[in-house]
């Protein structure tokens, strides 16, 4: 695997899922607010949450949504065009040629999503907050250590749903006959696991 392979996968995969994290964290943020009755003490609130918290995991879930269906159902295509096979006959191994890049390129592409669900969710709310009084966000406020485990915890979000999404796109006990289906399973697979991987960070007091 090249780093331009790489590049070029990191590419497709955040022009596919940015614009997704930037409208839907921008809509949870205002609905933070909006089922607040203080907006003040909401904002607040939500600051103190967002970096190690929130932010990831609306970015998880986000990401896997798009990301669990993009990977599936190209893998699903691969796999029903024959290519691992001719993979497998030329002596490479699809892991290391198709899965791999994948995987690496979401643990890259999952820290700046939340960055940019970070952003959005922030703005988003810091916007409809003023609007109803309160003061305006200062993201100097963020704490660069709640902002760190919050990556960290995005990049292992990441090698989850792509693993994840790979796995069902290479036919673990799956049909090929139905690609949309087949992303559609893709994609609800990589959104449970990353909820499910949050929980246990959050149970076991890593988050």
């Amino acid at each position: 695997m090249s780093a331009r392979e790489l590049a070029a996968q990191c590419t497709r995969i955040g022009a596919a899922v940015l614009p997704a994290v930037v409208v839907g964290s921008a809509l949870v943020g205002c609905a933070w607010i909006v089922q607040s009755a203080d907006a003040a003490t909401a904002l607040a609130t939500l600051v103190s949450r967002v970096p190690r918290a929130i932010g990831p995991l609306v970015a998880g879930i986000l990401v896997a949504a798009r990301m669990g269906a993009l990977l599936a159902g190209e893998l699903g295509e691969l796999r029903r065009g024959q290519q691992l096979d001719w993979l497998r006959a030329a002596g490479l191994s699809p892991l290391r040629q198709l899965v791999l890049p994948r995987l690496l390129a979401a643990v890259l592409v999952m820290p700046v999503a939340t960055l940019v669900a970070d952003a959005s969710l922030l703005a988003g709310a810091s916007l409809l907050a003023v609007q109803r009084g309160a003061a305006a966000l200062a993201f100097a406020q963020l704490a660069p250590a709640e902002v760190w485990i919050g990556l960290a915890k995005a990049a292992l979000f990441g090698a989850t749903l792509a693993g994840v999404a790979c796995a069902i796109g290479l036919g673990l006990r799956t049909s090929v006959n139905d690609i949309p289906r087949l992303a559609s399973r893709g994609a609800v697979a990589a959104m449970l696991a990353v909820a499910a991987l949050d929980l246990l960070l959050v149970a076991s007091r890593l988050s």
